[in-house]
């Protein structure tokens, strides 16, 4: 293999560095540290490491009775659940010819695997566990949407935002205990608890790409997958259409109005239209701009050397198998993958799913990203990081080629296996 191949798709995991010019902190650490109730964060940042690091940082050190409201923007980004595999979750094969790569995070919380974009506006809230509840904070986001006009929005039996499907009626509540078909998920939710405290963070599609979140989250070898992982599941998606101003604005009255009151509700409203932090003691709320600057505490840097390691984004994946034939074995044509638009304006189409060559055996297990069994003639394997790349070069130097052009089409190259450590199983 050339020096060269699969580097782009490892810089978009280095090009984190480029959100840093760092600042002094303003308020950020008076108000993080003191008894004011509730607090409310708004990053300018959109580095979605710098952005994770910060929701763990304030979750970790915020007082425990404290309430925290954190809303945060990413650049192109694939968001991975803490439990999840990335060579089931990822379309790898699509990320080197796009014209900006997603970087690719392991997120600390459960749950499925999202798409950030500038269209997407995520927002968190971290509480005493004691008063945790999984709809609380979604049913508080639907509100704001409805303040803004999206009057069909809803909580779901599953915890996630939907648009209720067009020609249907309206409704009062703001959570529907029965199944209702044609629905749009516009926000998912995930969730961390720990014996003091809890968080629940959601995303909300306001004008996202949607054609690129289906290009980049729909794995060509999930086929051939059998894992421990959490899966995610899929739904049919849609975008609210508001700008994100508005939405911040309103999901931010909002949580003052479950909070504060009316009182602290038009301190956040005139802090807000001021663009300035501030604090007031007397309301029992703050409010906090929050840039690159985050970057300079000591607790939101370890988070990001963390989030930014290959060990964590690849190395924390639970034991699966990549096996010919697949688990479940058939002759029926696959689905093509959904286009990417990033990708078709570059005038690059995402080929069908090949079937393997015909007559083709290959079984291979791996935890933690590292090959603990593999089938002949890929056995020397065991030990080393599995990749695409690495079981397509070993398989073309045994002979193999039209298998390993065929693993490679749907592994894909990544970074984990560009650097090629041996390690004992």
């Amino acid at each position: 293999m050339s020096p060269s191949r699969g580097l782009p798709f490892a810089r978009t995991l280095l090009s984190h560095q480029q959100f840093f010019r760092y600042q002094s902190t303003s308020t950020f650490q008076p108000l993080s540290r003191s008894r004011i109730p509730v607090q409310v964060y708004i990053s300018k940042s959109r580095n979605p490491y710098l952005n994770l690091s910060l929701e763990h940082h304030l979750f970790q050190s915020t007082p425990p009775e404290t309430t925290t409201l954190l809303i945060y923007t990413n650049s192109p980004s694939i968001i991975l659940g803490r439990n999840q595999n990335p060579w089931v979750e990822v379309n790898h094969p699509a990320i080197p010819s796009a014209f900006s790569p997603p970087l690719i995070v392991r997120r600390r919380s459960g749950g499925g695997t999202v798409f950030h974009d500038l269209g997407n506006v995520n927002y968190s809230v971290a509480m005493p566990t004691s008063a945790f509840c999984r709809d609380k904070h979604a049913e508080m986001v639907v509100r704001a949407l409805r303040r803004l006009g999206v009057a069909r929005a809803v909580v779901n039996k599953r915890h996630d935002i939907v648009l209720l499907p067009d020609g249907m009626e309206e409704v009062g509540e703001t959570r529907l205990n029965r199944e209702v078909a044609g629905t749009r998920k516009v926000s998912g939710s995930a969730y961390k608890l720990t014996t003091r405290r809890s968080y629940h963070h959601g995303t909300m599609l306001l004008e996202s790409r949607l054609e690129d979140v289906r290009g980049y989250l729909r794995s060509a070898a999930r086929e051939w997958m059998k894992a421990r992982g959490v899966d995610s599941v899929r739904s049919m998606v849609g975008n609210v259409q508001l700008e994100e101003g508005k939405f911040v604005s309103a999901v931010v009255e909002e949580f003052g109005r479950m909070y504060v009151g009316q009182e602290g509700v038009e301190v956040l409203k005139d802090t807000m239209a001021s663009g300035m932090d501030g604090m007031d003691e007397a309301a029992g709320v703050g409010i906090c701009w929050v840039g690159e600057e985050a970057g300079e505490i000591e607790e939101v840097q370890k988070g990001i050397a963390e989030l930014t390691s290959l060990e964590w984004i690849y190395g924390q994946t639970p034991q699966f198998t990549f096996s010919v034939p697949a688990p479940k074995a058939n002759d029926e044509p696959i689905p093509p993958l959904p286009q990417s638009k990033d990708l078709l304006l570059r005038g690059v189409t995402t080929p069908p799913v090949a079937q393997p060559p015909k007559g083709s055996e290959l079984e291979i297990t791996a935890n933690k990203g590292i090959i603990q069994s593999a089938s002949a003639p890929v056995e020397n394997l065991i030990g080393k990081r599995f990749d695409g790349g690495i079981i397509a070069d070993e398989l073309n130097a045994n002979g193999k080629s039209p298998l390993g052009k065929w693993v490679e089409s749907v592994l894909g190259r990544t970074p984990w296996g560009e650097e090629k450590k041996n390690i004992d199983p």
